[in-house]
């Protein structure tokens, strides 16, 4: 039996990393489209994250067949429930990345100037992505050690990221302060941004996640 689980358990890890992977990448190819203004490359993002709901439903259906089978406690019963979890932390984390590549490229379309404020948008998605990064790396760490290092990693470009987009913030009404004309266009700008802000928040929940299934505690997602 133990054989068996471990064989579903390894499959089940390689849905989440496989899915995971997915929107990583849907993320780095937005932040190159958007470093070269390119809008047609903006739609590689969108098929990527495309079929997203329907991995996660088939996660999670196989997470339920493991249970009801195997019916494995403590430990391993701990594990999947975070993976549950986990898939839809994933799926929102595409959906920014679907919503900020159809925005974005509109912005472009409507000759949204960027000089401004294009260095802000940069490092905001950078920092998300370095977040994304660290936590999903958690996924095939065992050491505890290491682990947590990710996991302290994560926590600091999540606050990378909340800082930068407070200056974006700032940035954006001094700017309106000069041409309040800019004021629909910026706050467009603005809403269209916070979905990489929200990555690195999704992303700290991600790495909450699993080292509560590597490790165990108290798990506290918010």
């Amino acid at each position: 039996m133990l054989k068996n689980y471990q064989e579903k358990l390894d499959h089940i890890n390689t849905l989440v990393t496989d899915v995971a992977g997915k929107v990583l990448n849907a993320h780095k190819i937005a932040l190159d489209s958007f470093e070269r203004k390119d809008i047609k490359e903006f739609e590689s993002v969108l098929q990527l994250v495309k079929t997203l709901d329907e991995e996660a439903r088939e996660i999670d259906n196989e997470i339920v067949k493991t249970i009801a089978l195997f019916g494995p406690e403590a430990t391993h019963l701990r594990e999947l429930i975070a993976y549950i979890k986990l898939t839809n932390e994933i799926v929102r984390i595409g959906d920014y990345a679907k919503t900020y590549a159809k925005n974005i490229s509109t912005h472009i379309k409507n000759d949204i100037r960027f000089e401004d404020v294009d260095a802000y948008i940069l490092q905001l998605h950078e920092t998300a992505i370095e977040a994304l990064e660290f936590a999903l790396a958690m996924l095939e760490e065992s050491d505890i050690e290491e682990i947590e290092d990710l996991y302290r990693k994560t926590l600091v470009e999540e606050s990378k990221t909340d800082e930068i987009f407070k200056l974006f913030e700032k940035e954006l009404i001094s700017n309106l302060c000069e041409d309040v004309n800019k004021l629909i266009d910026y706050l467009n700008i603005l809403s269209t941004c916070r979905k990489l802000e929200r990555t690195a928040d999704r992303a700290v929940e991600v790495a909450k996640l699993l080292i509560f299934a590597k490790k165990g505690g108290r798990l506290e997602i918010f």
